[in-house]
């Protein structure tokens, strides 16, 4: 299959999931990220607003106020890309351009991918070396570019949350393609296997 018809089966599968299913996923993905967490504080992690069948991060956020959480916007520039407001309990909501929830925050406020510790990324397919095939807008790809010229220092570091069944092997990628240094399922903590 080629990446178009990845995503529209894959897609379709995430959708499919039964709520009770979701919400079982949601807090087993709670868990592993509390425990893949467990000796970090004060970090600065971005997280998404679950759309269309992506697994819930709200039990995950609403548990880990103590650390800086933010939240993708969409920033229309002539590439779009996306910038990130922190979460507070002050936050004010509205849809994008996408209908998708995101904070109405001003661009001044917001950070640039680099400031970011982590960045959980949602997908819409994964494979075990770390490839990812997302939703087909290249949002996350032109805001994290700037990763492909760093050889040592990898920061944020990105952690792909999905459902156990949006595995799929050998996922087709490009040059410009970003992987995942992380991939946290309902059933486990992925190391990417590197292959060369």
């Amino acid at each position: 299959m080629n990446s178009q018809q990845i995503r529209k089966k894959y897609r379709q599968i995430r959708r499919i999931l039964p709520a009770v299913q979701q919400i079982k996923n949601a807090r087993l993905i709670k868990k592993n990220l509390n425990h893949f967490f467990e000796f970090s504080s004060q970090l600065r992690i971005a997280a998404y607003s679950a759309v269309q069948g992506e697994i819930s991060l709200n039990p995950w956020i609403a548990d880990n106020r103590k650390q800086h959480i933010y939240l993708p916007k969409l920033y229309e520039t002539i590439a779009p890309q996306l910038r990130f407001a922190e979460l507070t309990g002050n936050t004010q909501w509205k849809k994008n351009r996408f209908d998708i929830l995101e904070p109405d925050a001003n661009w001044s406020n917001c950070l640039h991918a680099r400031q970011l510790d982590i960045i959980l990324v949602p997908l819409v397919a994964f494979d075990r070396t770390g490839y990812r095939l997302g939703m087909g807008g290249g949002y996350y790809d032109r805001s994290l570019a700037f990763r492909r010229t760093r050889q040592k220092w990898l920061k944020p570091r990105l952690i792909g949350i999905a459902h156990s069944c949006q595995e799929y092997p050998g996922l087709p990628h490009q040059d410009w393609d970003i992987p995942l240094d992380l991939i946290i399922t309902e059933n486990e903590i992925i190391t990417p296997r590197i292959i060369k």
